[in-house]
């Protein structure tokens, strides 16, 4: 929060010596500098928070859980001998949604370099997108989030781990709200939702899944056994 330096009739103002200034004159405190470093601090801690892990998971997942950040991560470290081809469990007892990853659509990505490192941010060549179990998908594009066709689906391979729709589906509409229009000075503007380095469709899944592992109870976890 910003404020102007200003004086009065029996009022000093604010003392602003030592502020920043902002290019509109104006000045940030450093109490709300401090305030928005803590709540960076507590969305990283909660980002770095161990995923709950099934108590029917080897011995080595149980020992070391991983965090949500973890998840992309360690999807990154590896190559894609052990992803399976996408398929579908209309049936499914419970409906999940699993990570998936194909080829970026891309004219300048060589479709060869996909599943290997991007030496800049540590990820993978790849898309990635929350694939279901009933054929339901999203993901992050530079247009915003949107969903693949079913043709589309069946050049997906898949990551192992289940996570509960119900918590995912949950997630995405609420950083969907996060991420809506907003006014700013009377002029409906909508924030910018993708960044190449920053905030890609791999940061958007591991988004998801923090925001997802917030609802989640000891009789129904995120991730299913």
């Amino acid at each position: 929060m910003a404020g102007s330096y200003g004086g009065g009739h029996g009022g000093a103002g604010h003392d602003v010596s030592g502020q920043p200034r902002l290019k509109n004159g104006q000045f940030t405190f450093v109490a709300d500098k401090a305030r928005a470093e803590m709540a960076a601090k507590q969305t990283q801690a909660a980002l770095n928070a161990p995923m709950p892990v099934s108590p029917d998971a080897p011995l080595e997942e149980r020992m070391y859980a991983e965090s949500v950040a973890d998840v992309v991560k360690r999807h990154a470290q590896k190559d894609h001998s052990e992803l399976k081809p996408y398929t579908a469990e209309p049936n499914a007892a419970v409906p999940y949604y699993r990570m998936g990853v194909r080829v970026l659509d891309s004219s300048i990505v060589p479709k060869s370099w996909y599943g290997t490192k991007v030496r800049a941010t540590g990820q993978h060549w790849d898309h990635m997108q929350f694939v279901g179990s009933d054929g339901s998908n999203f993901g992050l594009t530079k247009d915003g989030t949107f969903s693949e066709d079913v043709k589309k689906l069946e050049t997906y391979q898949v990551e192992t781990p289940k996570y509960r729709k119900e918590y995912i589906d949950r997630a995405r509409a609420e950083i969907d709200k996060e991420d809506g229009p907003i006014e700013t000075f009377h002029i409906q503007q909508k924030r910018d939702p993708y960044n190449v380095f920053f905030k890609n469709c791999q940061h958007y899944f591991a988004r998801v899944l923090q925001k997802a592992k917030q609802y989640e109870t000891k009789a129904k976890p995120l991730v299913l056994p």
